[in-house]
């Protein structure tokens, strides 16, 4: 600046000195001296403002590509992010550098590691474009579980089509959700076409999800579907060089708008262009949040007053009334999936009890029609040990009997036979008469009593 004030400073006196009038005053003498003559001022000049990463955003906004991305390149060469970020912007759209989207991607990618959140879902944008979508899903799935709007609006439809990433559709809905919820218009409008096809307990899920995502707390467990964390790994290659754009280049055509066409690559390619265009690619950032480690960025000098431009309509009102008819609708159908959700349980659980029920019951006749079989198939003799009040006593009183004569009960087997209100208590085979006879002084219960009968 101190060069600047010399060379301002002598061009001054290069001035006085040429004035012939000015010359022909020194010559005279006792004229007026020149102390009665106020000495010519040299003129203000306004003290640029120093170089800074808004200060080429400012550049841009005036059309002056080149200038810049003149003032961009030291930035982002140390390691700014928005800078970075803003030099993939130059080369996606061709102002000021050759279109080239390999060196834009290159840019967005160094932006993207340091945590540049625009950078991360245009880095994945460009690569879904470019069909690397294993790794397009990565950078995108960052940036939109971290709130990009455009990443979750694109994630969404990835995860609506399963072209991409696996087909979820609670997934889709939430991050759909979270776009809207933005303000993004074609997430809202995609929203309303999948909520018309979603069934109650995806849109319950996806609710939960989108719940979690506005919470800050990501994605639940049950519902990843194990997209991988990007790389994000310092890049240590040097930048790529500046390749300054023919002046007779024409500028980037416009971004199509998104078709209607109901074929999953045409749909996801629409998402695409429709991503594009929710965002204002055109106007680089400037101080952007800047991720762990980046390179400090200069003071910024306030920009000159701009004329104030036409004011847009006031549409506060309209757009506060079409907010809460969203909420209103998203509350209710958030109710009617806890309600269809919870209905299902609760038959599930009757299901699962009724389940439970008619398995214990036909194990119950399985035991008594083997039971019955094995009596049936029994010879020779049996004993009769009691008559009890209900099966339940005989059978603890079985129970107890073969406890205490373990030896004595071997190969025998009881039956309860219902005999009026009371319970027999009998037990066998014996091979013969003898034998059961001795069983009855063997086993004998009490003063029950014990009789031998042949069951041939």
């Amino acid at each position: 600046m101190a060069g600047v004030k010399a060379i301002g400073a002598l061009l001054v006196l290069a001035l006085v000195a040429g004035d012939p009038a000015l010359a022909a005053q020194r010559k005279k003498k006792g004229k007026k001296s020149r102390a009665s003559r106020p000495a010519a001022a040299a003129p203000a000049r306004a003290t640029p403002p120093p170089p800074s990463v808004r200060q080429g955003v400012e550049l841009w906004r005036a059309g002056k590509w080149d200038d810049a991305v003149e003032m961009w390149q030291p930035f982002a060469q140390d390691g700014d992010a928005d800078a970075m970020f803003n030099m993939g912007q130059a080369y996606k759209l061709g102002r000021g550098v050759t279109m080239d989207k390999t060196i834009a991607r290159d840019w967005y990618r160094r932006a993207a590691v340091k945590g540049h959140l625009p950078a991360q879902a245009n880095l994945g944008i460009l690569q879904f474009q470019a069909a690397e979508k294993a790794e397009a899903v990565r950078w995108l799935k960052a940036a939109a579980d971290r709130g990009e709007m455009r990443a979750q609006y694109v994630l969404g439809i990835v995860h609506w089509n399963g072209d991409g990433a696996a087909k979820s559709l609670p997934l889709a809905y939430a991050y759909l959700v979270r776009a809207a919820a933005q303000g993004l218009p074609e997430a809202t409008k995609a929203l309303n076409e999948l909520s018309q096809a979603i069934q109650p307990l995806d849109r319950a899920n996806g609710w939960q999800i989108a719940t979690s995502l506005a919470n800050g707390s990501g994605i639940p467990a049950q519902f990843q579907t194990g997209i991988q964390p990007p790389p994000m790994m310092a890049i240590t290659s040097p930048p790529p060089p500046v390749v300054v754009a023919n002046a007779s280049a024409a500028p980037a055509a416009p971004a199509p708008q998104p078709g209607s066409s109901s074929n999953t690559a045409a749909l996801n390619e629409a998402a695409l262009k429709a991503a594009e265009a929710g965002t204002s690619v055109e106007t680089p950032v400037a101080m952007q949040p800047a991720a762990p480690a980046a390179v400090a960025t200069p003071a910024v000098t306030p920009p000159a007053a701009q004329p104030t431009p036409p004011r847009a309509p006031d549409r506060t009102a309209e757009i506060a009334a079409e907010k809460r008819a969203a909420d209103a609708k998203l509350a209710a159908d958030r109710r009617a999936a806890e309600k269809t959700l919870a209905d299902k349980r609760a038959a599930e659980k009757k299901a699962a009890d009724k389940k439970a029920a008619d398995k214990k019951a036909a194990e119950i006749r399985a035991a008594e029609a083997k039971a019955a079989a094995e009596k049936e198939k029994e010879t020779g003799w049996r004993i009769q040990l009691g008559t009890y009040p209900s099966q339940k006593t005989a059978e603890a009183a079985w129970t107890k009997l073969a406890a205490s004569n373990k030896k004595d009960v071997k190969g025998l087997r009881p039956t309860y036979g219902k005999f009026g209100g009371n319970y027999r208590l009998q037990v066998g085979p014996f091979p013969t008469r003898e034998d059961a006879n001795k069983g009855c002084k063997t086993l004998e219960i009490g003063k029950n009593g014990c009789f031998a009968f042949n069951i041939d």
